[in-house]
């Protein structure tokens, strides 16, 4: 009797094709046995689990997809690897897909992802990755600091291994500055000499690489090297990891050894001061700035070993400075914004991350009320502000 036949269906999905294991090669067992390994050691339980697929994948639930599109064979790898992961509950498993119109979700914090990305389309491996990327970005759990694992089915063709993963961070690290993440690329193990035990010869053993990168590593200044091969799952048995390795130590170091970071700053004293501006030589504008939001980002860089660098200051609290500040971090022309920072809507913060409050103030308004007005008062915190809402009758 064949053993795979033995399964189980839980509940309403006993009714829906079961990807079973005996289906799959065993480069896609060994690719969920390792995916299911580093699941188990580092997402924390009881958070939620993102699963990321291309456009081009078919949902029939929440958890199961259909077969019948070209990627017959990918598919049936992620239903059996959900089948997996969610053996035990473990954690809440989402399923995104670009595909869909609209995210409807709570802001409850994404901790793990993982995202697919089928080799065999390479040419358009960016659009696969910046599609799904930028569609997890529109959620209001999105967590670029999270966990991420990018697992890349079949074979890299002409390119090593490493290229494809050096590639695939540099895209992450664009969009969304992610450095927290590990990429899973099938691979071969070079052939040793051959050798003989008894009668039986032995040749390479099947691979899975895994990659990462550092981003201020060996003197870089958040460019993207090359990739890091970490370490490797062994395809023998019920698989292996090649060495002890922890596979998400800290990226960034404590001395970021004089890199420069690019200050935006808006709002009005005592939180933002001008004191002096000059043009070099080279025909840029330095801009000396002080105030209390500054001091603090100030003393934060000179512990980190950060060399700040000012752009042109936003004085004042109207609309528009506020978003042209918004858009030029977005867009990667600074690093970080200080001031007199409102808080925004889910959709807009879970683009940025604020600091926690520095400083505290409090404004009080006694205003005619002829009839029931809401009133919305900025109170500056710093680098922080809140939105008090109240309303008052007459």
């Amino acid at each position: 009797m064949n053993i795979y036949i033995s399964c189980i269906i839980i509940g309403f999905l006993s009714s829906v094709l079961t990807v079973r294991s005996n289906i799959l090669t065993m480069e896609q067992l060994h690719l969920v046995l390792c995916v299911e390994t580093i699941a188990h050691r580092y997402f924390t339980p009881g958070h939620p689990l993102i699963v990321s697929l291309p456009a081009t994948a078919e949902e029939s639930t929440s958890r199961q997809l259909i077969q019948t599109t070209p990627h017959k064979d990918d598919l049936q790898l992620v239903n059996f690897m959900l089948q997996k992961l969610n053996e035990g509950t473990r954690w809440p498993i989402e399923l995104f897909r670009p595909n869909e119109d609209e995210i409807a979700d709570a802001a409850v914090l994404h901790h793990s992802y993982i995202l697919f990305v089928w080799l065999e389309e390479e040419a358009s491996l960016n659009k696969s990755l910046e599609n799904q990327v930028e569609y997890l970005k529109y959620s209001a759990s999105w967590n670029p600091r999270g966990r991420f694992v990018v697992v890349m089915t079949g074979h890299s063709g002409q390119q090593l291994p490493q290229i494809v993963a050096t590639h695939v961070c540099a895209i992450l690290w664009q969009m969304s500055k992610i450095v927290n993440v590990v990429v899973l690329i099938p691979g071969q193990e070079a052939d040793p000499p051959l050798t003989t035990t008894g009668n039986k010869h032995r040749r390479g053993t099947n691979l899975l690489n895994l990659y990462t990168w550092f981003p201020y590593h060996m003197g870089s200044c958040g460019e993207v090297g090359d990739a890091v091969l970490q370490v490797e799952w062994v395809c023998e048995h019920n698989g292996r990891f090649s060495g002890d390795v922890n596979l998400y130590p800290e990226r960034v170091p404590k001395d970021l050894m004089g890199c420069p970071i690019r200050v935006a700053s808006v709002g009005i004293e005592p939180y933002l001061i001008l004191t002096d501006n000059y043009t070099r030589n080279d025909g840029s504008v330095e801009y000396k700035l002080t105030g209390l939001s500054v001091e603090i980002l100030r003393v934060v860089c000179k512990k980190m070993n950060l060399t700040t660098i000012f752009l042109s200051p936003s004085i004042g609290m109207k609309e528009g400075p506020y978003m042209k500040e918004a858009s030029d971090l977005q867009d990667d022309i600074s690093d970080v914004l200080t001031g007199v920072v409102p808080l925004l809507s889910h959709t807009m913060s879970s683009f940025f991350d604020p600091t926690i409050p520095y400083t505290h103030s409090e404004v009080k308004m006694l205003v005619p009320c002829p009839k029931q007005i809401l009133i919305n008062v900025l109170v500056a915190l710093g680098t922080y502000t809140k939105l008090y809402s109240r309303a008052y009758e007459p």
